[in-house]
């Protein structure tokens, strides 16, 4: 067990009744069951599930050979439902190249997933291709496609004015050549900001609801930038929602 705030027989149940959720939409959208007009809102619901049955499975203890299947399964999803589904609308309805903080956390999440399971450029690019076609530029999300396809053209400007301030420890980490700095940076992102700043997001304070939507608060995109830039993560490495076992994963395999 990697999580204290769920026991082992609630993340075991948790895990059997998405893989069955999953099977279920498989099902329907392979038997046509699923109206044309449902058929995207369904397969980005599928996405999410497994997003968040890959929290679970870590959250549990399995192994990343666990988690990279299903993530595996999960991009193949998204390059065929999400271009377009989750672009946000500003206040007049026009539509803009981001992504609301929900939609925004999982693709964050899957690109540093991505990286730290060491996917193969071919699934990588998925991913990427899917925001170029939203026509999102971020600098997270190019943070680490660099480092996964280095020819990418460096991002110039991002495509929104207005992205999401809980992230910006996390993106002056990105920023700064100074080691030290950055891990500073990073240690603070994840004290004060990392869950106290997602009170907008869906998936916040879950753990308190009556259904069993909990599955982990973890911040993939932490350690994605550590290993990255190579940082040394001894002074949050124990810290609550930071996945250490992905980092020393990835730091065992390179």
């Amino acid at each position: 067990m990697r999580d204290n705030i769920k026991d082992q027989s609630y993340f075991e149940a948790y895990i059997k009744s998405s893989i069955e959720r999953h099977e279920r939409g498989e099902d329907r959208l392979r038997s046509g069951n699923v109206k044309p007009e449902r058929v995207a809102a369904a397969g980005t619901m599928m996405i999410s599930s497994l997003i968040q049955r890959i929290k679970a499975k870590y959250s549990y203890g399995l192994p990343a050979s666990d988690i990279e299947d299903d993530l595996k399964i999960a991009i193949d999803l998204i390059s065929k439902y999400w271009p377009g589904y989750w672009k946000m609308a500003d206040n007049d309805g026009k539509v803009l190249n981001q992504y609301s903080l929900d939609p925004y956390d999982e693709m964050l999440w899957m690109f540093s997933l991505g990286y730290l399971l060491d996917v193969s450029k071919v699934q990588f690019e998925k991913l990427v291709n899917v925001i170029d076609q939203d026509q999102v530029k971020d600098k997270l999300f190019e943070f680490i496609t660099l480092a996964k396809i280095p020819n990418r053209p460096k991002l110039k400007e991002e495509s929104y004015k207005h992205g999401w301030k809980l992230f910006g420890k996390l993106r002056e980490a990105t920023e700064t050549e100074d080691k030290a700095k950055a891990e500073s940076l990073i240690k603070a992102f994840l004290e004060k900001d990392w869950y106290k700043e997602h009170k907008n997001a869906g998936w916040y304070d879950n753990h308190k609801g009556k259904h069993d939507t909990y599955s982990g608060y973890w911040c993939f995109e932490a350690a994605a930038v550590t290993c990255i830039k190579g940082l040394d993560d001894s002074t949050y490495r124990d810290q609550q929602y930071y996945p250490k076992d992905l980092a020393d994963y990835y730091r065992a395999n390179h």
